[in-house]
């Protein structure tokens, strides 16, 4: 099937959001001192200020902005997407990298569930998919559960955490997808821009009343490029690109494209951090990424 511009764009845009998003886990390991939200308030500032200039010196987009705040969808997708950053931040900082990114591409399995429970109908290829997914995921983390017992369970809240910001990832491409083929959807630099704005005042206010340590944070040159990188790198441009993306592409394309961010995630791991993922992850990543691409073959 011949892609239209249409599809290329969004292909190319899913593709950047991979590449950026597998920096993430990078960026947060050299924050260690810094609790999640106090780094999440940090890189939705950042952001924020990046995208501003856009709505500053551009009157349309400012009106088209202020429009769009009527509209109640571009609140729920934003909260959905800042649960999944906030999420994510978290597993980042309590496991490894290259296996929290693995779990949260995760979300073609969450979007085929989705079909499943509310009773639309699923090719085989997609159950078979679903089948080896988990079976790749087993591969990963039980022969840890045998191997170093006490390192397992201490990764296993992260693990959690990150399947849950698959979920969450899943659910903003289908609401956004849905959206788009109503003729519904907000614009993509509208729904990131609100979701830079609110969640950076909510998490700096969880930062500031639940998080006792958040005076003594050392901040230095170090940490400023840290942070900007990952407000900006890993934050406003693949988030912009993920929204593009899901306006343009099937929900369940738009997510699996994104196992491209495993390869990459792993590679920067093992450069910047030294962590070397064991024989049993690349087992587990072949049968996963195999069964992720299956269920990409789903239509919408």
């Amino acid at each position: 099937m011949t892609l239209s511009r249409l599809d290329k764009q969004g292909l190319t845009a899913a593709l950047f959001t991979a590449i950026a998003w597998s920096m993430v886990g990078i960026f947060v390991r050299l924050l260690p001192e810094w609790p999640p939200f106090a780094v999440l308030a940090g890189r939705f500032l950042v952001a924020a200020g990046v995208m501003l200039p856009i709505f500053f010196l551009t009157p349309s987009a400012r009106l088209e902005f202020i429009r769009s705040l009527r509209i109640p969808q571009i609140w729920w997708l934003s909260l959905l997407a800042i649960g999944g950053y906030a999420l994510g931040t978290t597993a980042f900082q309590i496991a490894p990298v290259g296996e929290v990114t693995l779990l949260m591409t995760t979300s073609p399995l969450f979007v085929v569930a989705y079909k499943y429970f509310v009773g639309l109908r699923t090719k085989q290829s997609g159950g078979i998919g679903v089948l080896l997914a988990i079976v790749g995921v087993s591969f990963i983390l039980l022969p840890q559960r045998f191997a170093n017992e006490a390192v397992f369970w201490q990764a296993m809240p992260g693990y959690l955490l990150a399947l849950g910001a698959a979920g969450m990832l899943a659910l903003y491409a289908l609401w956004l997808s849905t959206l788009t083929k109503q003729r519904n959807a907000p614009r993509s630099i509208d729904v990131v821009f609100v979701t830079c704005l609110l969640g950076s005042v909510l998490s700096l206010l969880y930062a500031v009343f639940f998080s006792r340590s958040l005076i003594e944070l050392e901040i230095n040159g170090s940490t400023i490029l840290t942070m900007i990188g990952l407000g900006v790198l890993s934050t406003a441009f693949p988030s912009l690109c993920y929204t593009v993306a899901a306006q343009r592409l099937p929900a369940v394309m738009t997510t699996a494209i994104l196992l491209l961010e495993v390869v990459f995630a792993t590679l920067f791991a093992s450069v910047a951090l030294q962590e070397t993922p064991s024989l049993w992850f690349y087992f587990g990543s072949v049968l996963v990424l195999y069964g992720l691409l299956l269920i990409s073959r789903e239509a919408d």
